[in-house]
């Protein structure tokens, strides 16, 4: 459960560190310590991949 999420979590760590985690955090409403319960849905997915981008202005590499 959540491993796409927690995946983003660490692409977002590699490029904006711990305030580029925290803003993903926000945008998604789901914190790195709750990812791994949450299921990884297509639509948590796409929330996850839209704020990747509006954060760092790149696309999300994983889907």
């Amino acid at each position: 459960m959540g491993q796409k999420m927690l995946a983003i979590y660490e692409e977002i760590k590699k490029t904006e560190g711990l305030r580029g985690q925290m803003r993903l955090a926000m945008l998604t409403s789901i914190p790195s310590a709750k990812a791994n319960e949450i299921p990884d849905s297509a639509d948590v997915i796409a929330k996850f991949a839209s704020a990747f981008k509006e954060i760092t202005q790149k696309e999300c590499p994983i889907k």
